[in-house]
């Protein structure tokens, strides 16, 4: 027989303020964790320089890419200026948020104390979950918009009310000014809603479509700009199939998953128990989180891909198991969850905790990964081994390459200075100039990377340019100018591959005016 998820027994009013200031807490500390415990070595992320750059280029409706983060980042460096704060402060409100919606659907449920601790313990033991809120990437805030969604899905299931069908189409719509992978999670959500006969007849109703207008709406910008760009987004998506994603094999995508869960994937079960079992909520998520699965292994998608169906499963797991505790609880098999789960999930915590946030020094942490022996840890996109996580590779070096360009800038003469185009050869480096050039006196970078190739060269002649790039670079820089000589050298042996050891290149004379050729040469997508 099916049974529902809900607030069948109410707690009193003083329960209701004690569990609501737990909550409270709980999403305060989950805030405050990533913040006061990253190390203060490392610096922004690669990929984070681009969405500054972004939101310094923002056009609502002629981005690129979903404008949202673009937004995130320039209203964040309008706080923070180029201090690493600017990156991680967003990051950690959005992984805050991702927690209180979990805790707020829990609370819908029924849950109670004991599960609203389980939930929290299990956000920070996933690297997953815990990593993503350390960066200001796209990834935290599709977790979010897509977990506040299910949430909202899960709801309309459970109470048997239409009317949360609104949120869905306001949590979609976000997703989609996010990131693109938000088709992934309304194709889910379609399979749910036909899988489960309570959201099935909600069909018959207004409020489904109602939803979708309101998602597609709120999509406007994200898809003017991938018209008015001509689709780069598939151009984008085409390079990383060849690139990355063919590497993604079914097996190597379902063994990441425990991993990439860490102490969470003890909890996943209880959500698969409880559907079982026919709790209707948990049957919900079970269905949105296999059909996420199935399509990012027709697609080889990266395993953290699927990371937007674990949350509502560990609520709705964890909830189905603290009301089965509540009324049994001289249950033999129940207690011994009850009282040894969470201390399993705090010591998996504790172990993933350096991978979820940078805690350590960049050398310790090398010793750290090495001493663990997870190999997927220390793997870049490409295959290659690293002594450090990539992402935490990506973290070092930006600020020495700057100034290196500083340096050599303010080695020309004060005319060339006013004209010179400087150069980086991927969106890290041309983005880390931009970021830091008010701190080293830099004109506005240039890259045929990505969306800086649309950004254009700024009027400048070419005349002068100062190059980084790596030491191969110089021939392709030989092809473009006459004269090309080496003025500085910046060396990271920690940092991802193409960063480790870079150089500073003066070229004067180009051979054909750079604004005729600057069409040619990307965008490249890298």
């Amino acid at each position: 027989m099916t049974t529902d998820s809900s607030l069948s027994s109410r707690p009193n009013a003083r329960e209701a303020r004690r569990l609501r200031a737990l909550a409270v807490a709980l999403v305060v500390l989950r805030l405050a964790l990533p913040l006061l415990l990253i190390h203060p070595a490392w610096e922004f992320h690669r990929d984070e320089f681009l969405y500054f750059a972004m939101g310094d280029h923002l056009e609502w409706f002629r981005m690129q890419f979903p404008p949202l983060i673009a937004v995130v980042a320039r209203i964040s460096r309008g706080v923070f200026g180029d201090a690493v704060w600017a990156a991680r402060v967003p990051a950690a409100l959005a992984g805050a948020s991702l927690l209180g919606v979990l805790l707020w659907l829990a609370r819908r449920l029924g849950g109670g104390a004991w599960s609203l601790i389980v939930i929290a313990l299990g956000t920070v033991a996933a690297p997953v979950f815990l990593r993503p809120s350390v960066l200001m990437h796209p990834v935290i805030f599709d977790q979010l918009w897509a977990t506040l969604a299910f949430a909202a899905l899960v709801l309309s299931a459970v109470e048997r009310a239409p009317r949360w069908w609104v949120l869905v189409g306001f949590a979609f719509g976000l997703g989609a000014l996010t990131k693109f992978s938000v088709a992934f999670y309304i194709l889910a959500a379609g399979a749910a809603t036909l899988g489960i006969p309570a959201l099935r007849v909600q069909l018959a109703t207004r409020w489904p479509w109602v939803a979708a207008a309101i998602a597609l709406l709120i999509a406007v910008p994200s898809l003017a700009g991938q018209v008015a760009h001509d689709w780069p987004f598939l151009q984008q998506m085409q390079a990383l199939r060849g690139q990355q994603l063919e590497r993604v094999t079914a097996a190597a995508f379902l063994t990441q998953q425990p991993l990439m869960l860490g102490g969470a994937a003890l909890i996943v079960p209880l959500g698969v128990v409880a559907a079982v079992r026919g709790d209707r909520a948990s049957q919900v998520t079970l269905l949105l989180l296999a059909s996420i699965v199935a399509l990012m292994l027709v697609l080889h998608g990266k395993e953290y891909y699927a990371g937007p169906a674990y949350p509502v499963v560990l609520v709705t797991g964890a909830v189905w198991l603290d009301r089965q505790r509540r009324a049994e609880p001289r249950g033999a098999s129940v207690r011994v969850v009850q009282w040894g789960l969470p201390p399993l999930v705090v010591v998996m915590a504790l172990l993933a905790l350096p991978l979820g946030v940078p805690l350590l020094a960049p050398a310790a942490m090398a010793r750290y990964a090495s001493a663990i022996g997870v190999s997927a840890a220390v793997r870049t996109n490409q295959g290659d081994v690293l002594p450090l996580p990539q992402d935490y590779a990506d973290m070092l070096g930006w600020r020495a390459q700057a100034a290196a360009v500083g340096k050599a800038l303010h080695a020309l003469t004060p005319e060339e200075q006013r004209d010179v185009l400087l150069v980086g050869s991927n969106y890290g480096e041309a983005g880390a100039l931009a970021m830091y050039r008010e701190r080293f006196g830099l004109p506005y970078p240039v890259s045929v990377a990505g969306d800086f190739h649309a950004w254009g060269t700024y009027g400048h002649s070419g005349n002068v340019s100062l190059l980084i790039d790596g030491p191969e670079g110089r021939a392709r820089f030989e092809r473009l100018f006459s004269d090309v000589r080496e003025v500085e050298r910046i060396e990271e042996p920690r940092a991802v591959g193409e960063e480790q050891d870079l150089r500073v290149f003066l070229a004067r004379r180009p051979r054909a005016p750079v604004d005729s050729v600057w069409r040619t040469l990307g965008p490249r997508w890298n």
